[in-house]
Order: structure tokens, then C-alpha cells, then sequence
């Protein structure tokens, strides 16, 4: 009986202690689903803060880009670059250039004046940093620092090295606080506080950010890297209990005897929640190395991938990198809206993953471009079946929610290790290869080969004499005088752009214009041009010449509003009326209809600018846009009078240029006129203007000059 007892109040003992084990249990593991909960949010914020730092960095390499591009960078070509790649939602508070170690150029520079003209070597502690950097031979990141102007920040240095000999350093300044506003660390409301720290080398929080008093609680952290050391990322509730002892838990208390015989189920249960939560935190790990918008894997996720397959380990292994861009993707954008971009992009990446096989690889580089990495590669017939496939994918049209849309896809291919050893090689030799499909004329595929990579170090030399070019005045205008037949006098003319370099050679403009529209530099150059042609036109007025000035513009140059206001001022400084000044283009220009340039057309036109269009014929010419857009004059191509009046097709097409043009009120220019009967032909034709070698070739301004005078009186 005793012993029954004893087994009685034993059992009583265990099966309370059970309860009390249970209820405590239980809420634990309430409290562990909220921390779950909490541990994905800040998942979420982690990713949200280290993608603000990524997108910081990524002005250090465009910028480094750039100088190893044209190491004699400008101010005006640094100031440009940073406006176009600091937009307000990155937090950088300034960047630095540091040629030779000593700052020269600062954006913005209001409020960092006094960094100007800084040298590294004559402060310690910032040339420690710097040192790292050019020894790491990369981005390395350090901070915080407490800046000058007040608060923390983040340095980001970058070494610059030019054929192994060091240029110097980038710097950027990337502000610690709205890092966190834009992460959305520092706008946090509700029932949970989050804390942000960086650890010293024994554990301690050297810096801390956000709610100190999160590391006091019970809380969740996790490891960010934002620079040298350890940082920590935790979150807590604001009153310090994930899960109050409420009814609830009495209520298990009073009752669990009853449901002891149910331990075992929770025991599964507890099982299955753990299962739940490895799970959550595979598709944390997940969500760093995949595209949010295409499921497809992102750019981190296949550099990592193509660095394992550039790896000593895979040295005899053979594959193929296909480099797709969609053809006339920002066009969709711009004309249907973000939405239906990202449809596209979503149904394009569904496209391209069903055409491939399990053991392929696909990643979204960004934007409109994908990479499809085949390994196991046997041959290059078998790329060239499988880019036919992908293109002819992409090619169907694609129905999406308000609109069905027609693309294609340009690809370009490189092979390893034949095109290249290295995760960078390989993508940028690919990506010239993808180009040169666009120059083939989009919707197709194209190997990398030699011939690519000459051109492109042709290229590279081109541009970089260009810039010494502009430095050494090497180049200069030439004016071909323009007729009109109404009256026979020579009422404007044509500036034409000239290179000699300093070895005597001549350079076609055919060569260098379309690297400097590649580069950039084409905004120099038109500067330039404008500049060179206004200071002209004042020379002839000094000599009692009074004629207007045709000066070409590129279609690169007229994406930016405040450069077509620059413009107009550099033309008013000279004293030139607007009215006398035509800005040449070409007609892909309208035909692309893209709205931000025609807007700039219209506010030149507004302010007394004419417009021409050049080479008109050449393209896919439409009635339209001359109906549509500001034009005043069209320039007849030279291919439609080589063989007039000879030839009845040449005549007959002419003649129905003309006619349009009379129709639509639009003055037109004969170019390449040769001879004497196609001066008489377009005569007879009622054509308004005329220029050619038969009038005269280009001339320098002191020849225009004299053949000015001689003409016209």
C-alpha cells in the first residue's frame, strides 16, 4: 500500500512536473515562432542593408571603369558621371578622386570644399585605409568614422592601377544613417525596436546604432556585412516579452493533467515546427542568391557559379557563356510602363529556363539582361542550335495583361577557355559579342573571335587618342557652304568636324565618331563643335559676312535637358541669334519616339533653333513623324543623286522626296552634289538648297572667308 502510494504521489509528482514542463514548453515555443517570425524579418533587413552598400559601391567600380577607360578624366565628365549614378535613394554623402594620392575632384562639391587638394600621405590614419585598399587590390571598406561635418559614416577606397603602375584612389563617403533610413532600420514602429553594432575584436559594441536598449532584451541578431569587423543586426520587442504569461498558460497549468496523454503528439509537433524553421531559414539563404522579380538566379549567385567553373578544379572542363539581352526592351518600358517591363522580363525568364536542361544554368544579370551558362560543352554546334532555340523562344509574341508585345533577343557567346580564363573575361567578351549581334542587326547570336577582340582594343585606342586629341587640339572644323537656288547665294553652312592627330594622320569621322557616341566622349566633341563653330561665326560677322551655321548633333547628346540649355546659353554668349543655328540629327532619332528627345527638340525649336534632318531616306523613313515633330529642313542623302539625272529610279525618287517635303511646308537640301547636271537636275526640280563638292569641299575658316566674298559679291 505504501509503495502505491509512493507510486501515486510519484506519478502526481511526474505527470505535474510534466505540466509544468509542458506549459513552459509550450510557451517557449510561442516564443520561438515569434522569434522565428522576428529572425525573418530581419533576414529581410539584413538583405535590404547590405543591397544599399552594394549599390553604393557599384559608383566606386563604374567610376574606376571609367578612368581606366580615359585616365585623364575631367571635371566636367566627373560631375556628369556622378549625377547620372547617385540617385537620392543611395545614401552617399560625397565621393572623392584621388589622382597620385591627393584628392582633385570632390561630388558634390558644396560643403566638401575643404577636401580639395587633401593627401593621403600626410595623414596616418587615412592613408592606412588607403594602403589597405591598394594592397587588397579591391573595394575595401572601412568605418565608422565620425565625419567633419557631423555623423558616422562608411569609407569605401579603391585602388586605380593603369599597367600595373598605380593612378590613384576612389573614395566614397557613405552615410551610416540613411544607409539605415533607406534599408528601413531607422523607421521602425510597432512592437518590435531594432539596434544595429559593430563589434571590437573581444565582443564589445564599439558602435552601436538604432535602439540601445534592444541588446539589454531578449533578443534575435544576425551577422551584416557592411565593412571591416563584425557587425550585428538584432531585434527585441519594445517591452522586452515575446510572449506574456497570460491565460493561456494558466489555463495549460490547470488543465494539462488531462492532456498529458497527448505529450508524444506535441513532441511530433515540436518535430515539425523545427522542420519549419530550417526550412525558413534555407529560403532566407535562397533569397540572397535569386532574383526577386524572375525566380531566375541573380548576379551574385553566377559570378559565385562561374567562379567555381573558372577554378583550378575544373581547368580541363569545357563550357559556354550565352550573353541575352532583349532588343528594344527600354522601349517597351517607356511606352507601357515598369509593370508591363517586369512582366515581360518574368515571362522572357519562364522562356528561356523551359528551353534549357535541369543541369544549365540561368541568371538575371539586371535589367534586360540574362546569362545561360552550358557546361559539358561537346561542341560549338550544338550553341549555335540552342541560341536558334532561344531567340526563336523570345520571339513569340508575348500576351501580357494590357497589351501584347513583339520582341527578340540579341546573344552573344563565349567559350572556355578558349575566349578567356576568368569570370571577367569570359562576361566581357561575351557582352562584345552580344553587341556585335545588335550591330548585325538584333535577333540573332554571335561568337566571340578574334576580330571582336582587336576591334575593341581598337576601340579602346581610338578613344583614348581622342582624348589626347581634344587636349593637344588636334581637331577643327571645316565649313561646307550650303546654296540657295532661289537666289543663288550662300545663305548658311555646314560645320564639319576634322582630325589630324599629331603623327599627321587623318581619322574619317566615320572611325571616330561612333567610339566617341560608345564612350561618351561625344559630348566633349559636340561641345567642342559648338564652341569652335559660334567663335567662327563671330569672324565672319567681323568681316560682313552674315550666313547661319549647320552644326551636327548626336543622338547621345540630346538626353538631357540642362545640355540643351547650356546650349542656347554658349550660343547666346557669342552673340549668335538662335535663328541662325541648325541642329543637324538623323532620323533613327524620331523614328525611336522617344519622348525625352523630342521634348528637347521642341524646346530648342521654341527658343528659335531650326532642326534638320540628316541623311533623310536612309532609314525607315515616315510621313508621320515629319507631321508629328519639329522639323524645318530635310537633307536629301547623296546615295539618291550618285547617278541622277541618269538614272530614271534616282529621278523618280527624288522627285517624290520633294514633293513631300512641299506638301508638309519643309524646306529640303540636296547633299553630295557633284556635277553640274545634278545642280541643274535638282534646279528643275524646284529644289531649296543645294551642297557638294560641285559648290565647294569643306573649308577652313580663312578659305570660307575668301570664297565667301568671291561668291557672293
Amino acid at each position: 500500500m505504501k509503495r502505491f502510494w509512493l507510486f501515486i504521489i510519484f506519478s502526481f509528482a511526474v505527470a505535474c512536473t510534466g505540466v509544468i514542463w509542458f506549459a513552459e514548453n509550450q510557451h517557449a515555443q510561442t516564443v520561438e515562432a515569434r522569434k522565428r517570425t522576428a529572425t525573418e524579418r530581419l533576414g529581410k533587413l539584413r538583405a535590404a542593408l547590405e543591397g544599399q552598400l552594394n549599390s553604393s559601391l557599384v559608383t566606386v567600380r563604374a567610376l574606376r571603369a571609367e578612368i581606366k577607360l580615359s585616365p585623364n578624366i575631367s571635371n566636367a565628365r566627373f560631375n556628369a558621371l556622378m549625377t547620372e549614378l547617385i540617385t537620392q535613394d543611395v545614401p552617399i554623402r560625397h565621393v572623392a578622386l584621388a589622382p597620385d594620392l591627393v584628392i582633385q575632384f570632390v561630388h558634390p562639391l558644396k560643403g566638401n570644399e575643404q577636401a580639395l587638394g587633401f593627401n593621403y600621405r600626410e595623414s596616418q590614419a587615412q592613408l592606412e585605409g588607403v594602403q589597405k585598399a591598394i594592397t587588397n587590390g579591391d573595394v575595401v571598406i572601412d568605418g565608422p568614422v565620425e565625419l567633419v561635418q557631423g555623423g558616422l559614416a562608411l569609407i569605401a577606397r579603391a585602388p586605380v592601377v593603369l599597367e600595373n603602375d598605380l593612378w590613384g584612389v576612389i573614395a566614397v563617403v557613405i552615410q551610416i544613417d540613411e544607409l539605415m533610413a533607406n534599408s528601413g532600420l531607422s523607421s521602425e514602429q510597432g512592437v518590435y525596436a531594432t539596434a544595429l553594432a559593430k563589434l571590437n575584436t573581444v565582443g564589445d559594441r564599439e558602435f552601436q546604432f538604432g535602439d540601445p536598449s534592444v541588446w539589454k532584451k531578449d533578443h534575435v541578431s544576425s551577422d551584416v556585412s557592411l565593412s571591416a569587423g563584425q557587425w550585428l543586426l538584432a531585434t527585441a520587442p519594445v517591452d522586452g516579452n515575446w510572449v506574456p504569461k497570460g491565460f493561456v498558460y494558466w489555463s495549460i497549468v490547470v488543465f494539462g493533467l488531462i492532456l498529458a496523454a497527448l505529450m508524444n503528439a506535441f513532441m511530433y509537433y515540436l518535430f515539425y515546427t523545427q522542420m519549419r524553421l530550417r526550412k525558413a531559414l534555407t529560403i532566407i539563404d535562397e533569397q540572397a542568391s535569386f532574383d526577386s522579380l524572375t525566380q531566375l538566379h541573380n548576379r551574385r549567385s553566377f559570378i559565385r557559379h562561374l567562379n567555381r567553373l573558372t577554378g583550378k578544379a575544373a581547368k580541363y572542363n569545357h563550357f559556354a557563356i550565352l550573353f541575352i539581352d532583349l532588343d528594344h526592351f527600354k522601349e517597351v518600358n517607356d511606352s507601357l510602363g515598369h509593370d508591363s517591363g517586369d512582366e515581360l522580363l518574368k515571362v522572357a525568364g519562364s522562356r528561356l529556363r523551359k528551353e534549357l536542361r535541369a543541369e544549365d544554368f540561368i541568371a538575371r544579370l539586371g535589367g534586360d539582361e540574362f546569362v545561360v551558362v552550358i557546361n559539358r560543352l561537346k561542341s560549338k554546334d550544338v550553341i549555335d542550335q540552342l541560341a536558334l532555340k532561344l531567340n526563336n523562344a523570345l520571339n513569340k509574341p508575348f500576351a501580357l495583361s494590357h497589351s501584347q508585345v513583339q520582341t527578340s533577343c540579341s546573344i552573344g557567346v563565349a567559350l572556355y577557355p578558349d575566349d578567356g580564363l576568368t569570370t571577367e573575361q569570359l562576361l566581357k567578351n561575351a557582352d562584345l559579342a552580344m553587341y556585335a549581334a545588335k550591330e548585325a542587326g538584333r535577333r540573332t547570336h554571335y561568337f566571340f573571335n578574334e576580330e571582336l577582340r582587336r576591334r575593341s582594343e581598337h576601340q579602346s585606342s581610338i578613344h583614348n587618342r581622342m582624348r589626347a586629341g581634344l587636349k593637344n587640339r588636334e581637331f577643327r572644323l571645316v565649313y561646307q557652304p550650303i546654296v540657295n537656288f532661289g537666289n543663288g547665294k550662300v545663305e548658311k553652312c555646314e560645320a564639319l568636324l576634322r582630325w589630324t592627330d599629331d603623327n599627321g594622320n587623318v581619322i574619317s569621322p566615320a572611325e571616330f565618331i561612333p567610339v566617341a557616341e560608345s564612350t561618351g566622349l561625344i559630348h566633349e566633341l559636340g561641345q567642342f563643335v559648338l564652341e569652335q563653330a559660334c567663335a567662327d561665326w563671330n569672324l565672319l560677322q567681323s568681316n560682313d559676312i552674315h550666313i547661319g551655321l549647320s552644326i551636327n548633333r548626336s543622338e547621345r547628346e540630346l538626353n538631357d535637358l540642362n545640355a540643351a540649355k547650356q546650349w542656347l546659353e554658349c550660343i547666346s554668349q557669342h552673340q549668335l541669334p538662335a535663328d541662325k543655328v541648325t541642329f543637324e540629327i538623323t532620323e533613327s532619332l524620331l523614328m525611336s519616339n522617344k519622348q525625352r528627345q523630342i521634348h528637347i527638340l521642341h524646346y530648342l525649336r521654341s527658343n528659335g533653333v531650326k532642326i534638320a534632318i540628316d541623311d533623310f531616306g536612309t532609314g525607315y523613313s515616315s510621313i508621320n513623324y515629319l507631321q508629328r515633330y519639329p522639323v524645318d529642313y530635310l537633307k536629301i542623302d547623296r546615295s539618291f543623286l550618285n547617278h541622277a539625272p541618269g538614272d530614271r529610279i534616282q529621278v523618280a525618287l527624288t522627285e517624290a522626296l520633294l514633293r513631300v517635303a512641299r506638301a508638309l511646308d519643309i524646306d529640303v537640301i540636296a547633299e553630295g552634289v557633284e556635277n553640274k547636271e545634278q545642280w541643274e537636275f535638282l534646279q528643275h526640280q524646284k529644289c531649296d538648297f543645294a551642297q557638294g563638292y560641285y559648290i565647294s569641299p569643306g573649308l577652313g575658316i580663312e578659305e570660307l572667308t575668301r570664297f565667301l566674298k568671291q561668291w557672293q559679291f
